[in-house]
């Protein structure tokens, strides 16, 4: 078959179909498309051709980049300045709760975390006291954990 009869099948221009074959150009999703309709070549077959191609290439000219390798914090920092640490118990309830709502478990704690931090803070005590955390049960506060009483009580059972 010539290029220009093989352009034809593809339905596209003899130049577009002549620099792919000649290494001008590489291989687009569009142009593998057209050749798996056209002769039955899986198009993923042929985007992975293209990919380890790819990376073979650039492979060969790795000494010409430098980079200094980051530290795994601070790789992490845009994302996060530290790891919460959240128990067992409290990741399975997000995770039901997350299957519930549709959403994604980092969406929860993220709302928890906003809706905590933009309550204000009693003004009692001195400014960096945190207003009292309420214990919850079946989605409606069973006691204010900063009232002992209250707490021994809720945890005797009664």
């Amino acid at each position: 078959m010539t290029v220009v009869g093989a352009a034809r099948v593809l339905g596209v221009s003899r130049p577009a179909l002549s620099a792919f074959l000649n290494g001008r150009s590489d291989l687009s999703g569009t142009m593998a498309l057209r050749i798996e309709k056209a002769f039955g070549v899986r198009m993923e077959t042929l985007m992975h051709m293209q990919a380890a191609y790819d990376v073979a290439l650039t492979r060969s000219g790795e000494e010409e980049v430098s980079v200094q390798p980051q530290s795994v914090r601070e790789r992490a920092a845009p994302y996060a300045e530290e790891t919460l640490r959240i128990n067992d118990a409290v990741m399975r309830r997000l995770r039901e709760e997350a299957a519930r709502r549709g959403v994604a478990m980092s969406d929860l704690v993220e709302a928890g975390l906003r809706r905590v931090l933009a309550e204000p803070t009693s003004t009692d005590g001195s400014p960096d006291t945190l207003a009292p955390l309420p214990t919850w049960r079946a989605g409606r506060p069973s006691v204010d954990i900063s009232d002992r009483d209250a707490l021994y009580r809720v945890m005797e059972g009664e």
